[in-house]
């Protein structure tokens, strides 16, 4: 069987922050074409990258770290996925996660500001729970939003965020006090890397425009490496 024909193998890394959980664990196991392991933060960082990636095409990341100092070792996991071009999606509540990591915000193209970790008040970030926006699709010829028109979702969104100069706007709002930017993508290293902001509650799980953006999220990050490796 061609890889082509074959399920995508999805590693998903939870934890760390209340959500709805049985929700976000159907989607993800009813997401087509894709075969995903669920498992925590801590089921993670005890698997070398290297493992991963031989086992997994891609990572969906909705974890979260801001009460503990991460060890030095944790954080070379997620550099050596990136060294090795393992594909990652980050949604929603990552963004604010490993706060004294400088290196992990550029991993994931922008930051949330914690309070606890930003002396300077006016860099505080803000968030929005149950919030209906419309959403536009900045790029239609990406394949992250393919089959994607503008749509409107119910979910929590975040104002007053940083996003790296470099990442590419996928969708986008016009809601005073939200991101104009609320998904984007890059590269960091070797590896392919798109970031969500919804994704908190069942009514984004349930979302079938969202659930078509998680789709498409992870077999850009994943056939993105596949296709660079067959044509060397």
């Amino acid at each position: 069987m061609s890889r082509e024909q074959e399920d995508l193998s999805v590693l998903v890394v939870r934890g760390g922050h209340p959500y709805d959980t049985p929700e976000f664990e159907e989607m993800c196991l009813s997401l087509e074409g894709i075969k995903a392991d669920l498992v925590l933060t801590s089921h993670m960082e005890r698997m070398k990258a290297a493992e991963i990636s031989k086992k997994y095409d891609a990572i969906l990341f909705l974890n979260q770290n801001k009460h503990y100092t991460s060890y030095d070792w944790n954080r070379k996991q997620y550099m050596d996925l990136a060294k090795l071009g393992v594909g990652m999606v980050f949604l929603h509540f990552t963004l604010s996660s490993q706060p004294e990591w400088d290196e992990y915000h550029k991993l994931v193209g922008g930051k949330w500001f914690l309070k606890n970790y930003t002396e300077d008040k006016s860099l505080h970030s803000t968030y929005f729970t149950d919030l209906t926006l419309d959403i536009e699709v900045k790029d239609v010829n990406h394949p992250v939003t393919k089959g994607l028109k503008n749509f409107r979702m119910t979910d929590a969104f975040y104002g007053n965020i940083y996003i790296e100069p470099n990442v590419h706007a996928l969708l986008g709002t016009n809601h005073a006090g939200i991101s104009e930017t609320i998904a984007w993508t890059h590269k960091y290293d070797n590896s392919k890397v798109v970031y969500v902001m919804p994704g908190y509650t069942k009514k984004a799980y349930k979302n079938k425009h969202y659930r078509r953006l998680i789709t498409n999220s992870l077999n850009y990050v994943a056939t993105g490496v596949y296709l660079e490796q067959k044509v060397n």
